[in-house]
């Protein structure tokens, strides 16, 4: 550690920095997982770091809790509950809680964590937005544009997701800065063989998955149209959807329609997933807008070939070609080709899942991205908000 990085260690010794993370909820899911990530990761010895939620806890917060870590849930409904109760009631969390940083996710949890801190003496106001945008929702715009002058920092995933916050939020130039999602490679190492993990899973042939909520935003559909073409090509073809969401009953019933249900395995939430991305022979990211998706780099840490839609975060870290293969939005025709090019060439998916594996190693280390976000907080305590 260099001088600088000592003295500011010695200076906290005895004032650990108090962080609160912010969210809607903590189900399985990107955002949520990286919250985790933070609570988890960040240096003990110069943060006090705790989690709180809007709605209903959910599995990681229950996961955090069940560690030790701290976790409050304010459980109210966010649809139901009037605009100004929210408000006050996070105000009342920040209260009791009196955190030194404040650092929000997601849109709501960003409107009203922000809104709630206002007069409040507060070292440091960060707010991360996960998503590109699909559509422009004026309030949501006019909101963001406001509270970006009470907000120290906002982070976001991609350059994608920046120009949208900069281009249609307004915010300024000085308040953004792009800090990408990092994995934990050491969690994806199993010492057990592809085929090995295929047998345990229950599976056989050639297979393909994706991981994600079953949301419109994951594009699900775009794959289980793609199916059938696939299908009569690739006789041993297994497809696995991993997650939950709204849109389970209508791709279960989608699957049926076309003929390929038995094809179609759908695991739900799982969080062994060092073994089902074990068992997979390509991973397919079919959304239709991101920000900057944590199953697809965990996929490419763990050394499996790509393919993403041409979508913000997704042709940042996709090199057509190198790692992977790029497709439009919306195509299942283009999906089906790409996947039957990676089955004719077992040469090139061994080569690009090196090679995607490589990419995340390099620039995607979750180590390096809760340096980086200590470093902001640190900067934050000491007054440098420039």
């Amino acid at each position: 550690m260099n001088d600088k990085g000592q003295n500011r260690k010695s200076g906290m010794a005895s004032r650990r920095i108090k962080v609160l993370q912010l969210i809607s909820h903590l189900p399985v899911g990107g955002a949520e997982d990286l919250v985790a990530a933070i609570v988890r990761g960040l240096n003990p010895q110069l943060f006090q770091v705790q989690a709180a939620t809007i709605g209903p806890l959910g599995q990681v917060g229950e996961e955090l809790r069940k560690d030790g870590f701290e976790v409050v849930s304010l459980d109210l409904d966010l649809k139901r509950t009037p605009f100004c109760r929210l408000v006050l009631e996070v105000r009342g969390l920040l209260t009791r809680i009196a955190p030194d940083i404040l650092h929000t996710h997601l849109y709501h949890p960003n409107l009203y964590g922000r809104l709630a801190a206002l007069g409040l003496p507060l070292k440091g106001v960060v707010a991360s937005v996960h998503n590109s945008y699909n559509r422009v929702k004026l309030h949501r715009a006019l909101w963001n544009f406001l509270l970006s002058f009470t907000s120290h920092r906002i982070l976001v995933s991609s350059l994608q997701v920046w120009q949208d916050v900069r281009r249609l939020d307004r915010v300024p130039e000085r308040k953004l800065e792009i800090l990408p999602y990092g994995v934990k490679l050491e969690s994806l190492e199993i010492p057990i063989s592809r085929q090995e993990a295929k047998n345990t899973l229950g599976l056989s042939g050639f297979v393909v998955g994706t991981v994600g909520r079953l949301e419109e935003q994951k594009g699900h559909r775009y794959l289980l149209a793609a199916l059938p073409e696939l299908s009569r090509r690739l006789p041993d073809l297994a497809v696995l959807l991993v997650g939950e969401g709204r849109e389970a009953a209508a791709l279960r019933s989608q699957a049926r329609e076309l003929g390929v249900g038995h094809l179609v395995h759908f695991l739900g939430t799982r969080r062994d997933l060092g073994l089902v991305l074990r068992a997979m022979d390509v991973f397919v990211q079919p959304s239709l807008w991101e920000g900057l998706p944590l199953a697809l780099l965990l996929a490419m840490g763990a050394g499996l070939p790509v393919v993403g839609t041409r979508v913000s975060g997704i042709s940042e870290v996709i090199f057509e070609g190198v790692n992977g293969l790029l497709v439009p939005p919306k195509d299942s025709a283009a999906l089906a080709r790409a996947i039957l090019e990676l089955h004719s060439r077992p040469d090139k998916r061994e080569q690009w899942g090196r090679a995607a594996k490589e990419t995340v190693t390099r620039h995607y280390s979750q180590e390096a991205m809760l340096r980086r976000l200590e470093g902001l907080y640190l900067a934050l305590w000491e007054g440098k908000d420039s």
